[in-house]
């Protein structure tokens, strides 16, 4: 069953107001899309496994926001550093089938030890479509690329 339900996710689409949102997750990171188990604004999450009990992950978060793409950056970018011991840094921009995504690059300690969120966020249609893709420092080396190439899979099709 966990095959099966890896491969319905090769490329899992989903609609959101007059929009389908499509990505492609890591290769066997399993899908959770029922808004009962996801925080407010987070539309999508997949888990792949860890070598630790923290799980990697990637989440698709949106939100309704009016404010032009370096302001929405700056906002989030000071939100990571009011939280202790993170550090934020913006690392640029990168290509998506939904258009430019501004990155940050976030690090925080944590229970389970030092953690490295990639933030891509697109802006769009008066909308804030935040990628969050979250492993442990150390597994970030060997999880890049996989996590990078999901990021640049996002598209918005009406």
């Amino acid at each position: 069953m966990r095959q099966l339900f890896s491969l319905l996710l090769i490329s899992l689409s989903f609609s959101l107001c007059a929009a389908e949102i499509r990505i492609i997750p890591p290769k066997g990171w399993e899908g959770i899309e029922d808004a009962k188990q996801l925080p407010q604004k987070v539309k999508l999450l997949f888990v792949g496994d860890g070598t630790s009990p923290f799980n990697p992950s990637l989440n698709i978060a949106m939100e309704e926001t009016v404010m032009s793409p370096k302001e929405y950056v700056r906002l989030a970018k000071s939100y990571h550093e009011e939280q202790k011991g993170t550090l934020c840094k913006q690392i640029g921009t990168m290509d998506t089938g939904a258009g430019p995504a501004h990155i940050l690059q976030i690090d925080r300690p944590t229970q389970w030890g030092d953690v490295r969120f990639m933030q891509a966020i697109v802006l769009r249609d008066q909308k804030a479509y935040v990628l969050t893709a979250t492993c442990l420092h150390e597994e970030f080396p060997s999880l890049s690329q996989e996590l990078f190439h999901s990021i640049k899979s996002f598209r918005i099709e009406k």
